[in-house]
């Protein structure tokens, strides 16, 4: 069983009942009993104003014959937040007791020579200090015992009589124990980084404020642990490691499209059991990679596991062969959204100095396979790469366009160098590429195409023709689909430029009839 955080607490009340302030009469009394750290005796006024908080200022017998020399060691005293000030035992007047009670500091009278009280105070608190040496050893080793972060932090917040005790990094909370006080606390922090660290770490206390809790001694049992913190942590950090080791066969998805996901399950039921996935609960699944494909190969897994806390801290992430995976349960169309909320606001930043992109599984009605919401995330980070670092897409907003990504855009480039010639080297090619891929996005339709680029009909007419001219197969049903995937990459890789304007054709505002 814990020791009490009140056991080793000196108080003025408590000394004043059963300790060595037994033999002095109060003159005033705070209505809070003051906390006892320290004593000192004073022979000399300017001295207090090197006393330290929580200290009990006893004040020489010289210097107790005037009244003047008491009230300003009050004033002193107060300043620097002392405990009370002994004074040597003599008749004061009224207005030295009322200045206590103005300033709300207990003033203390002694019987005998205020040194003697002095004398008998500091041993007791030598001896409370001692007491509280031997507590920390044997708290000491026993956190020392303790391998898991999480028994760590038990640990503590038992020996802090179930105080809320949290490892953060980054202002993110990596683990806790204990309970959060329910009213205002007092936060103690201790730094578990390196000296030099960019990010910093600390371990932190919040101590009730209503509490009796020695504030003095949760840091000391704080700094205590602190090493054993730190040395769970990276043992934690290196068994997250081991157990996610890049498996090649999760990213290439041997399965099929409509096949079970059975077979997947059975055969990376290691890996997903570290992700936490449960066949009972639906997930939404989120795809991290680098948003080039050659970008350098630096690791950046512990970075990211830590940043991942600040979007999901109970769904773990896995390094997979092309990037980083995660499962998170969302029962819900509005979690989903929520978390695609919070990758946006907590991760991209970050993403985007790292040089990663983000993709995010859909929501349907009937929960996809697996497989699936692996593969959707997947291919919306894949499709996310092309709008820059620190992109975060969910595939509800891509659907087959994510198709279109997949392309190798230089080979169709090439495609058109050679297969319509005279197309990519007449000078109006730009105003034939937009008339006819919007020609072909309409359906055909002449009329909706024309008000999409805000030109006549006969203007497309005209360019539509002109298209024919240079041998684009626009009355071939079966090329129609390669010619409008031609455009759309043409469309893609052209700079903006002046629209060549053909001496025959007619603009919008022209007077001519529409054919």
């Amino acid at each position: 069983m814990s020791r009490s955080m009140k056991d080793t607490r000196l108080d003025v009340a408590g000394l004043l009942a059963h300790g060595s302030l037994r033999g002095t009469t109060p003159l005033y009394l705070t209505p809070t009993s003051a906390v006892i750290e320290s004593v000192v005796l004073i022979s000399q006024l300017e001295a207090i104003q090197r006393v330290r908080p929580n200290t009990v200022v006893v004040l020489a017998a010289e210097m107790g014959s005037g009244g003047w020399l008491v009230s300003a060691a009050l004033r002193h005293a107060w300043e620097r937040r002392a405990s009370a000030v002994v004074v040597a035992g003599s008749t004061y007047s009224n207005a030295v007791i009322g200045l206590a009670e103005r300033l709300g500091i207990t003033l203390l009278a002694a019987e005998g020579n205020p040194a003697e009280v002095a004398l008998s105070l500091a041993a007791e608190i030598g001896a409370a200090l001692s007491v509280v040496d031997a507590e920390l050893a044997r708290f000491a080793r026993a956190v020392a015992k303790d391998s898991t972060l999480a028994d760590v932090l038990k640990t503590i917040s038992g020996e802090l009589d179930g105080v809320g005790v949290s490892l953060e990094y980054d202002g993110v909370v990596l683990a806790s124990a204990g309970a959060a006080p329910r009213d205002s606390a007092k936060v103690i922090t201790v730094d578990v980084g390196a000296a030099n660290a960019a990010v910093p770490s600390a371990l932190t206390a919040r101590v009730p404020a209503s509490g009796v809790h020695n504030l003095r001694l949760v840091r000391s049992i704080l700094e205590v642990a602190a090493p054993s913190v730190k040395a769970a942590w990276l043992l934690g950090n290196s068994r997250d490691e081991a157990r996610a080791v890049p498996t090649a066969a999760l990213a290439r998805l041997n399965q099929g499209p409509g096949s079970s996901g059975t077979a997947f399950e059975e055969d990376h039921r290691h890996l997903l059991s570290q992700l936490g996935w449960r066949r009972d609960e639906r997930y939404a699944a989120i795809w991290i990679c680098r948003s080039t494909v050659h970008a350098a190969g630096n690791d950046l897994t512990a970075v990211l596991r830590l940043l991942w806390r600040k979007v999901a801290a109970r769904s773990p992430l896995a390094e997979v062969d092309g990037g980083w995976l995660a499962l998170v349960p969302a029962a819900h169309q509005e979690v989903l959204s929520q978390l695609e909320l919070r990758l946006k606001a907590r991760l991209q930043p970050a993403l985007a100095e790292l040089g990663l992109v983000a993709g995010l599984s859909r929501w349907a009605e009937e929960a996809p396979p697996l497989p699936s919401i692996i593969q959707e995330a997947r291919l919306s980070a894949v499709s996310a790469r092309s709008a820059g670092p620190g992109t975060v897409l969910g595939f509800a907003g891509l659907g087959v366009a994510a198709a279109f990504t997949f392309v190798d855009k230089d080979a169709v480039a090439l495609v058109a160098e050679l297969t319509l010639p005279r197309l990519m080297a007449s000078p109006d090619r730009e105003a034939i590429v937009a008339a006819v891929a919007a020609f072909l996005d309409h359906r055909g339709s002449v009329s909706l195409a024309a008000s999409a680029l805000d030109v006549h009909r006969n203007t497309l007419q005209a360019r539509l023709s002109r298209a024919r001219e240079l041998g684009v197969p626009l009355d071939n049903p079966s090329e129609l689909l390669s010619v409008h995937l031609i455009l759309t990459v043409l469309s893609a890789t052209t700079h903006e430029k002046p629209t060549f304007q053909a001496p025959n054709e007619t603009r919008k505002d022209s007077h001519e009839f529409p054919v």
